[in-house]
């Protein structure tokens, strides 16, 4: 059995992860790992993801979770707070999934990254976004276009998010860009409307994927995609894609169950690298930055 520590409260994902794993009566669950012990900042919250998440034990201070578990999972809406509070557990060679986004700054991501290959600790992190039926059948549509030559994707979010911005919500349409379509990025442009983002991601073969951000006030339920290649069109519809947060879920329980990886170190930081280039050129009134 597999003991996990969840660290980060303010989440719903905090609820949701739990119960896959602690609720058998749950209509997803999985079978082979424990949830065990959490950690947040607000108590009244954190008392009601235990309840919620049938969770045993609540410790004061994160180190405490050090020798009662096995893996981890960081999920802080703040992706700021993700160094502070993965980096012991790493360091104590505890297996870790940072949920989305891995940090809210191109330094904070590398560090967590160094840090975990520095102590030989499998890690990851991802949007569950990239999973799903939906997902799939838009993986094998794109394979049937020809050359990818545009891209748009549009969803919920809002640009000036309390949550780090765009660095909470966007990542889950530049994860999306980048599991169907690479990480070969080159540079990116984006601009606030009102708290809707409209950015554009350019690809080093040429291939422009532009995403809209349509904030709470004109909002948009799902994550919607449209490709457009040199043989036709393929659809990505999200509401196709309900079972990613499972399926994402039982990904990075793999990894804590085999230490295998499901993406390497190296690709870890490339959506925060994509944001922090919007994040900038937002900053530039919507000057072309080159992601880094």
């Amino acid at each position: 059995m597999i003991r996990i520590g969840i660290l980060g409260t303010d989440n719903s994902h905090s609820i949701g992860f739990s119960r896959f794993f602690n609720v058998a009566g749950e209509k997803h669950h999985i079978s082979g790992a424990k949830v065990v012990a959490v950690y947040g900042e607000d108590r009244k919250r954190t008392e009601e993801v235990a309840e919620k998440g049938q969770i045993a034990r609540i410790v004061k201070r994160p180190k405490d979770m050090i020798g009662m578990i096995d893996a981890a999972i960081v999920d802080f809406r703040h992706g700021h707070k993700h160094l502070r509070f993965a980096r012991p557990l790493i360091e104590a060679g505890i297996p870790t999934f940072v949920d989305k986004p891995l940090a809210s700054s191109v330094a904070g991501a590398r560090k967590i990254v160094a840090v975990a290959k520095k102590s030989r600790v499998p890690i990851t992190s991802f949007s569950t976004v990239r999973f799903g039926a939906g997902m799939d059948e838009f993986k094998k549509a794109v394979k049937k276009i020809g050359k990818p030559r545009n891209i748009v994707i549009w969803g919920p979010g809002d640009a000036r998010d309390q949550y780090d911005g765009i660095f909470f919500y966007a990542v889950h349409q530049v994860e999306l860009m980048l599991e169907v379509f690479g990480n070969d990025v080159c540079c990116a442009r984006g601009v606030d409307y009102d708290g809707m983002l409209a950015a554009q991601v350019v690809y080093h073969n040429g291939m422009v994927a532009t995403m809209h951000e349509i904030n709470t006030r004109n909002y948009w339920p799902r994550f919607q995609a449209f490709a457009f290649g040199s043989d036709g069109a393929a659809e990505y519809d999200g509401a196709k894609a309900e079972d990613g947060f499972f399926v994402g879920a039982k990904t990075f329980t793999r990894m804590f169950q085999t230490g295998k990886m499901p993406y390497p170190y190296k690709d870890l930081t490339v959506s925060t690298r994509v944001l922090a280039a919007i994040d900038r050129s937002m900053k530039l009134r919507g000057k072309e930055v080159r992601i880094r």
